[in-house]
């Protein structure tokens, strides 16, 4: 029974507020202008829904376009920085180095090749990889490793590590050395000859006479010098930093000569 009149009462109710809706302009304009206000809302919530859709895809695809020009500008900087310094050494020498026409392909790490060990880490199977060949490792435009063939993948060996080897020029008297790596900020050229006259801050840069780099890449400035037996070793401090190789680029040179073997 008591069931029963809550529905008869509820009825009423409604009755009563249809009726003064309908005759009374107070209720109404109240109702209408409820109804606006919650019409109003969900026409604001949906246009900021899809403003914040529209401007998520503009910055995406705004960011993607970003990072693309700024890849074509870093590979057109290591060209440039390259011509420049052979245009340099025209003005300086006759003889030359061989001419590498170099390539350059962007390249993120795989991981590390063993644990604990930063300074070497596996690389995808990137177009020009060749195993007979080793090739130059560049980051933020300075030299930071190389690249072999290890159980038939590309091993990135970065600055850092003892067996990263390559040849390198020291200062305006052109040095010529092989840089080898001391740890993750230095590295020792050696062979140099004993009679040239360094200072430290001379800058370090790639010979391209390995047929790993293009000459002029820099990478580091000199801190010391030691005389050895006939040559003195260079001490140098890198510009590369080899701790976070997240994204590099691996430099191939258009013509390496065939070994004799």
């Amino acid at each position: 029974m008591n069931r029963f009149n809550r529905k008869v009462t509820a009825f009423i109710l409604f009755v009563i507020v249809v009726l003064l809706s309908l005759y009374s302009s107070s209720v109404r304009t109240f109702f209408v202008g409820f109804t606006s206000a919650i019409r109003s809302a969900y026409s604001d919530v949906s246009d900021s829904i899809k403003l914040s859709a529209k401007l998520h895809f503009d910055q995406a695809e705004t960011i993607k376009r970003l990072q693309n020009e700024r890849d074509r500008l870093e590979k057109m900087l290591l060209e440039y920085r390259s011509d420049a310094s052979r245009f340099r050494y025209m003005q300086e020498a006759l003889e030359m180095g061989p001419d590498s026409n170099a390539t350059y392909e962007p390249v993120r790490p795989e991981g590390y090749a063993r644990i604990g060990n930063f300074q070497r880490l596996w690389l995808d199977r990137f177009k020009s990889f060749d195993p007979d060949r080793n090739y130059g490792v560049v980051r933020n435009g300075f030299a930071a490793g190389i690249v072999v063939e290890q159980n038939s993948r590309p091993l990135m060996i970065l600055a850092g590590d003892p067996e990263c080897t390559f040849a390198v020029y020291i200062g305006k008297v052109r040095a010529p050395g092989i840089a080898m790596g001391s740890d993750e900020r230095h590295m020792v050229v050696k062979y140099i000859p004993q009679w040239l006259k360094l200072k430290p801050g001379d800058e370090v840069v790639t010979s391209g006479l390995d047929h790993i780099f293009p000459p002029g890449i820099p990478v580091g400035r000199l801190l010391s010098t030691q005389k050895m037996q006939g040559f003195q070793n260079a001490y140098i401090e890198l510009y590369a930093d080899t701790l976070h190789p997240d994204f590099v680029w691996i430099v191939s040179p258009g013509s390496v000569p065939k070994s004799d073997s």
